[in-house]
C-alpha cells in the first residue's frame, strides 16, 4: 500500500540500529564511495527475498548513529552513491530533490534543490532506504536497511565496515591530541581514537 509522506517526515527518517563492527571486506580495501555504496546495494538485495523492486524507493540521507540527525559531506556522497547503486540493481527510485520547476540562471539551468519550499509537498512512496554511520577506531561502520513505511517493517539490511584508508578524502585518523566537548585529551599514539570526518579534499 502506498502512502503519502511529507518532506518533513523524510528529513527525520533515520536508523536506530546499533552499529557493530564487522570484518574488513576485501572489496573496499582500495575503494572509494562508489565501491562502498555498490557493495551495500548488493548486500541489501542479497539478504532479502521479499523486496519489491517495482515499488517506489526513496534513499534518505545517512545520519550519525549517536543522534540520528547530523550529517556531513560523506553522508551526502553515500546517499548519491546508494541511489545509483539501487537503480542499477533494478529498483524504481524516487528523487526527493527534484524541484517543481527548472531555475534558469546566468550560471546554468537547475532542477535539483535542497530548498524545501521549491520541492513537492507530498511524494508517493512505499519503501525508504535509511542508513546510519558510526565512527570506529580505524574506520566507520555503515548500517543500511529498507523499511516499508505502511508498517515500519524492515525488509532488508546490510552492514559494512569501511577502513579509513578506503576513504582518505573523507576520513582522517585520530591525532595524538584530540578535543572532546571543549576538553583536550592526549592519546598514547596517533590513530588510537576514533577517526575524524572531513569534507572532500580538493
Amino acid at each position: 500500500m502506498k502512502i503519502k509522506i511529507t518532506l518533513m517526515a523524510l528529513l527525520l527518517t533515520g536508523c536506530s540500529q546499533t552499529a557493530v563492527p564487522v570484518p574488513e571486506p576485501a572489496a573496499t580495501t582500495k575503494a572509494g564511495i562508489i565501491d562502498v555504496t555498490t557493495q551495500l546495494a548488493r548486500e541489501l538485495v542479497r539478504y532479502s527475498d521479499v523486496l519489491d523492486q517495482s515499488q517506489p524507493l526513496l534513499v534518505a540521507t545517512p545520519v550519525m548513529v549517536e543522534d540520528l540527525q547530523s550529517t556531513d559531506n560523506l553522508a551526502a556522497q553515500l546517499q548519491q552513491g546508494l541511489m545509483a547503486g539501487m537503480q542499477q540493481m533494478g529498483f524504481n527510485l524516487v528523487d526527493l530533490n527534484v524541484a517543481d520547476a527548472v531555475r534558469v540562471t546566468p550560471q546554468g539551468d537547475f532542477l535539483l534543490s535542497r530548498d524545501w519550499q521549491k520541492l513537492p509537498a507530498n511524494i508517493s512512496v512505499d519503501q525508504v532506504l535509511v542508513s546510519t554511520v558510526s565512527l570506529a577506531r580505524h574506520g566507520i561502520v555503515i548500517n543500511s536497511r529498507i523499511v516499508t513505511l505502511s508498517s515500519n517493517k524492515v525488509v532488508s539490511t546490510a552492514q559494512l565496515y569501511v577502513p579509513q584508508q578506503a576513504l582518505p578524502d573523507y576520513l582522517l585518523p585520530s591525532q595524538l591530541v584530540v578535543s572532546k566537548q571543549g576538553l583536550l585529551y592526549r592519546n598514547s599514539a596517533d590513530g588510537d581514537d576514533k577517526v575524524h570526518l572531513l569534507g572532500e579534499t580538493k
